[in-house]
């Protein structure tokens, strides 16, 4: 590779994850690290006054980025998401600060919160001031699921 003009910014880190820990020392700790995610789809018809859940995926979208040449100063962060039938869901920009010098970074993090998702891929697209950085994928599968019911006593 002859051109090695890496200008900035570098994505450090960009994944899913279920929970931030930020330790005393600012150092951050990511648990649960993941891009697939199983949700239970029950059949059957449940007892009357019964409700079946809603499924809800909750995770963290993670963004590191380290400035390079960028400097200092305040840009935006725009990520959108792209369902598995390729539309897009409303974009989120979110304002990020480097303090300036080669090696300084930002972290972003979004929750992410799907309430009965489609199964199949998406897509997280990640922009910084409209130049495309990085995509993070999450898939969704869906796990057929029955629904059991116990009678109360004394009406069997």
């Amino acid at each position: 590779m002859s051109d090695t003009n890496f200008s900035g910014p570098h994505v450090s880190t960009a994944f899913l994850c279920e929970k931030i820990l930020i330790e005393r020392d600012g150092v951050p700790s990511f648990i649960r690290v993941a891009n697939r995610f199983t949700v239970p789809v029950f059949s059957g018809q449940a007892p009357p006054g019964v409700q079946i859940p809603q499924q809800i995926i909750q995770t963290t979208l993670v963004i590191s980025l380290i400035s390079g040449d960028l400097g200092g100063g305040k840009q935006n962060i725009k990520v959108r998401m792209q369902k598995p039938d390729h539309s897009y869901m409303s974009e989120q920009s979110l304002p990020v600060f480097f303090n300036g010098g080669d090696d300084q970074g930002a972290l972003v993090a979004l929750p992410i919160v799907l309430a009965s998702p489609e199964e199949g891929l998406y897509w997280f697209d990640v922009s910084l001031e409209g130049v495309p950085l990085t995509r993070i994928p999450m898939r969704v599968l869906h796990q057929p699921a029955v629904l059991q019911f116990q009678q109360p006593p004394g009406e069997q």
